[in-house]
């Protein structure tokens, strides 16, 4: 093998091993999409774009799952223990993505279904 074969051959190595392992954590980020305007003036019924889900703060729910008569056999599924401090968070909901914003500077996202963590980012201050 020539010099500038391997040269080239030693590069293709080199970026192939600092790139494969990037490929599996990018295959399993779901695909958002992004939150528009008229999303946020018209959000879908399981959508909680702003605080009480709707730009004019009503706090209604168009959903009809939850009834007079199934009320009572509302039992929970989870719940999510948050960093210690003082908590005023209004959980964002997008796409089945509950976005938490906690003290000390960190936002996490739930699968809102199962409570599972997806990412966490933790602001560090220098």
């Amino acid at each position: 093998m020539t010099r500038p074969v391997a040269a080239v051959t030693l590069a293709a190595l080199v970026v192939l091993a600092v790139l494969a392992p990037a490929a599996p954590a990018a295959a399993q980020a779901p695909a958002v999409s992004p939150v528009t305007d008229a999303v946020l003036a018209d959000p879908p019924p399981e959508s909680w774009l702003n605080w009480r889900r709707t730009q004019d703060g009503w706090g209604y729910s168009p959903l009809d799952r939850i009834t007079r008569e199934n009320v009572g056999n509302l039992r929970m599924v989870w719940s999510w223990a948050m960093e210690p401090g003082s908590q005023q968070t209004t959980p964002i909901i997008h796409e089945g993505v509950m976005y938490l914003a906690s003290p000390g500077n960190i936002v996490q996202a739930l699968d809102a279904a199962t409570g599972d963590m997806l990412w966490e980012y933790r602001r560090q201050f220098p």
